[in-house]
């Protein structure tokens, strides 16, 4: 699962941004025993400040909306420019066979400190509910 959450508005060097929560978790069952029919918490991964630029969350958007309507892979940075990047990406998934509707979504965040990727495969209705979810983020006033 991906979350975003837009924290407020900020303008870095006269540029509009967004500071930004992003989230992946996910579930597996259990590695500890062989009990197969429980579901735990497998990982958590949260970054707190991700500055955005307002031009590139829009673009972002439209971009997830256009995916809703011809499934075009796309990939996008998100970030302002300084030394960090964050970008999205939604392609089709590496299985050649695999249904056109589950794409691969990957996100990569790089500081100097630390490099980042998470992939998965989402379905259309996950992506339509984080792009209806960002854009009632920054419909609020902030």
């Amino acid at each position: 699962m991906l979350e975003g959450k837009v924290r407020r508005a900020v303008s870095l060097d006269s540029e509009p941004c967004l500071l930004m929560e992003l989230r992946s978790t996910g579930t597996c069952f259990r590695r500890d025993n062989h009990d197969f029919m429980e579901v735990v918490e497998d990982y958590d991964l949260r970054l707190p400040q991700v500055v955005v630029l307002r031009s590139h969350f829009d673009a972002l958007l439209r971009a997830l909306r256009q995916w809703q309507v011809t499934q075009e892979p796309f990939s996008l940075d998100l970030d302002h420019g300084r030394d960090v990047t964050c970008t999205v990406e939604v392609r089709p998934h590496s299985d050649a066979a695999s249904d056109r509707w589950k794409p691969d979504f990957t996100l990569v965040y790089a500081s100097p400190k630390a490099r980042i990727e998470v992939n998965f495969s989402v379905d259309a209705s996950c992506l339509l509910e984080w792009t209806e979810g960002l854009e009632q983020a920054v419909a609020i006033p902030h």
